[in-house]
């Protein structure tokens, strides 16, 4: 899942003012070319993993994401040593410790995340990339429903409108399909209850990634050292090896890109790239893995996009309005 589906809290290079109305108590966000690069970057690699788990298919899912939390944990030891970042983090565990209830929120997020990653590489490890595309796609509005129905956010008609039109398509492609998109709901509901979850959780990006692999490594190396040869099958070349040591890495890359580019790119650039990875997700599942996706199943995929288009509209229509 893409970290950057949630629409970010930045300032507009043109204005003084934040996304979510409060006058901006940060510095001012100057797009840079740079930054509009490691925007667009970060959103390329994340639509790119399905080729790297669909490689890894003949290893177990749940295996792969063991790999993943332990590999990202090393990953992110060893980045937040050479940063000079790890008084922070251990700071604000401390902090958290202090504090049970937001300590347990943390923890909740790290098992969220974790369900979200298992999903998104078992869907693709069976051929399904597109359903996970598909999910992906409607991450923006189960973020703007769960703020709605939980938090009491208001919303604009225009949000309203933009759920209606993403249940209608929802819909369609149920009846299209002929069943209920379990794993795809699951997926995006786990990521949707991260992201609100991560709220209230104070770590920033790079603490609370090392924090969440972190608690949980523990558990996934356990789970891999009692299985015979740590949990990947008989025979497996070492390339395998090498690209299950190297999930901690392709976890890392986009998370610094992304924190790079969301001080450097402009509120625009940042709404439109987050849909640039299900879009990417779902090319590469058609014309490189193979996946065959009915043609009339696009209707229920066009009515998704006209969701996101007024969700898209009406999220830039508010925030120039705040800069007048």
């Amino acid at each position: 899942m893409n970290p950057a589906s949630s629409a970010p809290d930045v300032t507009e290079h043109t204005g003084t003012e934040s996304v979510d109305g409060g006058r901006a108590s940060g510095p001012q966000i100057v797009q840079t070319p740079k930054g509009m690069a490691a925007t667009l970057a970060q959103a390329f690699v994340y639509g790119m993993f399905p080729l790297y788990w669909a490689a890894l298919a003949s290893v177990p899912s749940m295996n792969v994401m063991l790999y993943r939390i332990v590999t990202a944990a090393a990953v992110m030891v060893v980045f937040m040593l050479a940063t000079g970042r790890w008084r922070g983090l251990v700071a604000a565990v401390c902090a958290m410790w202090r504090t049970p209830k937001v300590f347990a929120m943390a923890v909740t997020a790290a098992v969220l995340v974790t369900i979200d990653w298992v999903v998104y590489i078992y869907l693709v490890s069976i051929g399904r990339t597109s359903e996970a595309s598909a999910a992906n796609f409607l991450m923006p509005l189960i973020n703007m429903l769960l703020a709605l129905v939980l938090l009491r956010e208001r919303t604009t008609l225009l949000g309203l409108v933009s759920m209606g039109i993403a249940v209608i398509g929802g819909a369609l492609y149920v009846l299209d399909t002929g069943s209920f998109p379990g794993l795809a709901l699951l997926m995006t509901f786990s990521y949707s209850g991260y992201c609100l979850i991560k709220r209230f959780v104070p770590l920033d990006p790079f603490q609370s990634l090392t924090f969440e692999t972190g608690v949980l490594t523990p558990i996934a190396f356990v789970a891999l050292a009692v299985q015979p040869r740590f949990g990947v099958p008989a025979g497996e070349p070492w390339w395998v090896w090498a690209m299950l040591a190297g999930c901690g890495v392709l976890t890392v890359i986009p998370l610094v890109l992304t924190s790079y580019g969301v001080k450097h790119a402009a509120f625009l650039t940042l709404s439109f790239t987050q849909y640039i990875t299900p879009t990417i997700q779902l090319i590469l599942g058609i014309a490189v893995l193979g996946e065959r996706v009915p043609a009339h199943r696009f209707i229920s995929f066009s009515v998704i996009w006209l969701a996101l288009a007024v969700y898209t509209f009406d999220l830039v229509r508010r925030h120039y309005e705040r800069l007048k």
